[in-house]
């Protein structure tokens, strides 16, 4: 609880991933990757319940292990491809609201992104409170893949700037900032949430991670990736 609003934390974690068959149980350092966003939760000051999203038999086990809410199996029409999380996130706040159960804030935790900590969570949870948004969304900064370094292929193969008009050479230093939602932080108030179905709107807050932080396991890349991270200590 903070300022006397209650937090909930939903965990979502479906089994059928294409790009890493079976990446939210895989052990990663000696834990499942899954594990690591539970137990960033559970360390949080804020977060009164934390609750689980999943068709996955094994990240259940891992859940319930660790003590959360695991009241459900996600219905299958639920755990395809092309489902939007906003449809995964309201069949939750259905479930709550049947059994009586109201939270004014959430936090959406995806166990692809296990680097980011408590702390991490507990200060954007802070600043959207003092700030006034009703939502907050973590980002990172664009730096070899800014816009302004992004090219387009025509018809016959040819590359096109994608926003300049010429070809001339841009320096780093010279472009606008801009910013990637990089995965680690999704909060909202549950009523707006509901409202908008998305956390990007005129009132979010960005809340700006650092790249160390902000990596997502999406392959096998991304997880040996995450893994040097965390052997060099290099997300502390």
């Amino acid at each position: 609880m903070i300022n006397d609003l209650s937090v909930l934390a939903i965990v979502t974690a479906r089994a059928g991933s294409k790009g890493l068959p079976g990446k939210n149980s895989r052990i990663l350092e000696g834990k499942p990757l899954i594990q690591y966003s539970i137990e960033a939760g559970i360390e949080s000051s804020y977060i009164d319940d934390i609750i689980l999203s999943s068709d996955c038999d094994e990240c259940i086990k891992i859940a319930d292990d660790k003590g959360l809410d695991t009241p459900f199996k996600r219905p299958a029409h639920l755990c395809g491809d092309e489902v939007p999380s906003a449809d995964v996130i309201k069949h939750v706040f259905e479930y709550l609201h049947n059994e009586n159960k109201k939270y004014e804030i959430f936090i959406l935790l995806e166990p692809t992104s296990p680097l980011r900590n408590a702390k991490d969570i507990d200060t954007a949870l802070e600043l959207m409170i003092n700030k006034g948004n009703k939502s907050l969304v973590s980002v990172c900064l664009a730096e070899d893949q800014h816009p302004d370094f992004m090219f387009k292929l025509d018809s016959n193969g040819n590359l096109k700037p994608w926003l300049n008009k010429t070809f001339t050479p841009i320096r780093r230093q010279d472009v606008n900032p801009a910013f990637f939602l990089e995965g680690s932080l999704y909060i909202s108030y549950v009523e707006n949430f509901l409202e908008n179905e998305t956390f990007c709107h005129e009132s979010t807050l960005a809340f700006i991670m650092p790249k160390s932080k902000s990596f997502e396991v999406d392959d096998i890349v991304d997880f040996h990736c995450v893994e040097t991270v965390m052997r060099n200590k290099l997300n502390k």
